[in-house]
């Protein structure tokens, strides 16, 4: 049994964190797929890997003593076949728990290590698209399901260094504040350090794509990588601002905006997103409901509702958005969809950061993550309520209603 100060590591934990980063069995097939080709030239990647850390004067001084960096290649060498293996049990967390711990141990600065899990996210990058050449689709697929695995390792890192820091300091009000603060340094770094290669990848999808000579059924692959990428980065915002409400720190900005502009420019971004599925989005309601509320909370709201309707809602069927006025006083703004419909008994459990689990285990077919939780923290930050309503047979409509508040108050 691993544990550190009062955190115990449980089979519990292991599928709740990997439900956190909607870590799939899909991404661990695909992983021991590609691992062949990841580990071939493991020689190379490692070489590249240090030569990025004696290039740097504060790795290399901690690098210096004789013989450490080959003995340091050795045990990277594993860690590296490891990662890409494709089985992410209880084991794999130890290790990856106990590298932590020992970062904290020797000093070492977080954000030293975040760095170097981006580097080698940057080195797989180009060994991968070596190896798929042209197999657009499989290659965006493995980089996003290696991504996600480094998402794990990071988050874990970052754990045990707390976890175990924390169990040197004194229970005080200026040490909770202390370790506070350096969760959500920590949780920035990985954010900021996670959409960086996303951008890149995005922004190389978009130049590939433009090509004259791809087919069709490559358009299509290179086209379903661009979504991936994106729900991607919207789940690793989802990570931010959870934690962020953790910590008291995710607050609403308050302006006048007219709420039925901003639905009607989600709803339109993500009109092809929606035909590639085969479906059709709707938008009801009046042409102009001012407001006074956050407008960018709004905005990623309603493009996590509308990004799960999509998802579940049946081919050749609509997804509606939904203005209307609750009373004098609140706006309803809903995502409607024709889906399975959500059993009324564990409507409740969709709000918690790992009642996907539990959903799963109560045979409702939803995504995993923090989508609908991030939603919930965004709708409270601005004194909004949201709500969910479904027959449990089919169909479901999630609402968030918000307050009016007069312009200038």
């Amino acid at each position: 049994m691993f544990k550190i100060g009062s955190f115990v590591l449980t089979p519990d934990e292991v599928t709740k964190r990997k439900a956190y980063l909607e870590i799939t069995p899909e991404d661990e097939h695909r992983l021991r797929e590609a691992h062949p080709f990841l580990v071939r030239d493991t020689a190379a990647i490692i070489n590249r890997f240090y030569n990025y850390l004696l290039a740097h004067e504060h790795t290399r001084a901690m690098l210096s003593a004789p013989g450490l960096v080959e003995r340091l290649k050795g045990l990277q060498t594993q860690y590296f076949k490891e990662l890409t293996s494709g089985v992410y049990d209880i084991a794999y967390f130890e290790n990856r728990l106990r590298v932590g711990q020992v970062h904290q141990r020797i000093g070492l600065s977080p954000e030293w290590y975040m760095g170097a899990y981006v580097k080698y996210l940057h080195i797989a990058t180009d060994v991968l698209s070596t190896a798929f050449g042209r197999d657009y689709e499989r290659f965006f697929q493995t980089l996003i399901s290696l991504t996600k695995i480094i998402s794990l390792d990071k988050a874990l890192a970052v754990d045990a260094y707390q976890l175990a820091a924390s169990a040197e300091l004194m229970h005080t009000n200026e040490d909770l504040k202390r370790a506070q603060a350096a969760k959500r340094q920590l949780t920035d770094m990985i954010v900021h350090d996670l959409q960086n290669p996303l951008t890149g990848i995005s922004a190389a999808l978009q130049v590939v794509t433009e090509g004259e000579t791809l087919s069709d059924s490559a358009r299509m692959a290179l086209s379903e990588a661009s979504r991936r990428c994106r729900d991607l980065g919207q789940m690793i915002m989802n990570v931010l601002q959870v934690s962020r409400a953790e910590t008291g720190e995710l607050q609403a900005y308050l302006e006048n905006i007219n709420l039925a502009l901003i639905s009607r420019e989600v709803v339109d971004a993500f009109r092809t997103a929606a035909e590639v599925e085969e479906r059709s989005i709707l938008l009801e309601g009046p042409q102009e409901i001012a407001i006074r509320s956050d407008e960018t909370l709004i905005r990623r709201i309603l493009q996590n509702l509308i990004r799960n309707a999509i998802r579940h809602t049946p081919k050749g069927t609509s997804v509606t958005v939904r203005l209307s006025e609750e009373s004098s006083e609140k706006i309803r703004l809903s995502v409607i969809d024709d889906g399975p419909g959500i059993p009324t008994e564990v409507q409740g459990k969709l709000f918690e950061p790992f009642g996907a689990s539990a959903l799963r285990k109560a045979g409702v077919r939803v995504d995993t993550g923090l989508g609908l939780p991030s939603c919930h923290v965004m709708a409270k930050a601005i004194s909004a309520e949201l709500l969910v309503e479904s027959d449990g047979l089919r169909g479901s409509s999630f609402s968030l209603v918000i307050p009016r508040r007069p312009a200038g108050e």
